[in-house]
């Protein structure tokens, strides 16, 4: 069975549901004028810990997706993490 590629819409959902009870798409439904501003971002901030968490996540997942070495996914994953990444809550 083939299985379906990970998608930006995955990355965002690995961090938006666990910790905020929301799907990306539901968010662009709910809120549509601030998902077309980097503010959403701010307003579904993550603790360190769940960034890291969520982090590890997608390092382990594009490993899986891309059948390569860890090393490699963290020297060549950094554009999708500066676009799908929460921001951390700086309390």
């Amino acid at each position: 069975m083939k299985r379906k590629p990970l998608t930006e819409e995955d990355i965002y959902n690995a961090w938006l549901v666990p910790y905020h009870g929301i799907t990306a798409k539901e968010l662009a439904e709910k809120e549509p004028d601030l998902i077309k501003t980097p503010d959403w971002f701010v307003k579904y901030a993550v603790t360190q810990e769940q960034h890291d968490e969520w982090h590890e996540w997608l390092i382990k997942s594009l490993m899986k997706e891309l059948h390569c070495s860890r090393a490699y996914v963290k020297r060549h994953s950094w554009a999708i993490y500066l676009n799908c990444a929460p921001n951390v809550k700086t309390d």
